[in-house]
């Protein structure tokens, strides 16, 4: 073979040379530089991605360590008012921001129970409620130190008075079992 060479004419054997380097570029290109490439981008691409799902995963984690924290005090909050009923506890909300004259009648439902928290419904009847009055009842009840929750909700304005307005709303009041 090497003896072929040596008979081929020197323009011949430039060409046969660039040949050659030609070759070898176009093997050591798309055999080994660009499959290279090729995967150094995928795993570019699978860095960003893991990154964006780690900072999902911490804003996870941030969002978690909130719920917890509020689930605690939710407890603590749902053992401290244990010892007063339902009844005694709205009653006692609606005598102190519309007073007692204004209560009409409370009246306890049956109490649902799902899983360790028990849920207590009161249909309750409020009448003369100023505006103001109405506006701070419902802000007290919805309060989450109050552990209640509106369910239903009537107003209607009274006929002889029309800045007043009667009320009747059911209520769930959430305790531990």
């Amino acid at each position: 073979m090497l003896n072929r060479i040596d008979q081929l004419e020197k323009r011949e054997k430039i060409y046969l040379l660039v040949g050659i380097v030609v070759i070898l570029a176009t093997i050591l290109f798309y055999g080994i530089y660009q499959p290279y490439h090729e995967r150094l981008m995928l795993l570019d691409k699978k860095i960003a991605s893991k990154q964006s799902q780690l900072l999902e995963v911490k804003d996870l984690q941030v969002e978690y360590q909130a719920l917890q924290k509020q689930l605690e005090y939710t407890q603590k909050s749902m053992s401290s008012s244990g010892s007063m009923s339902p009844l005694a506890k709205m009653e006692e909300l609606a005598s102190n921001v519309v007073g007692r004259e204004n209560l009409s009648y409370i009246r306890p439902q049956p109490s649902q129970v799902q899983g360790e928290i028990r849920i207590d419904n009161l249909d309750i009847k409020l009448e003369k409620l100023s505006l103001e009055q109405m506006l701070q009842l419902l802000w007290k009840i919805e309060a989450p130190e109050s552990q209640m929750q509106i369910k239903t909700f009537r107003s209607k304005k009274r006929f002889d008075n029309a800045s007043e307005v009667d009320l009747t709303m059911t209520i769930s009041v959430y305790g531990k079992n």
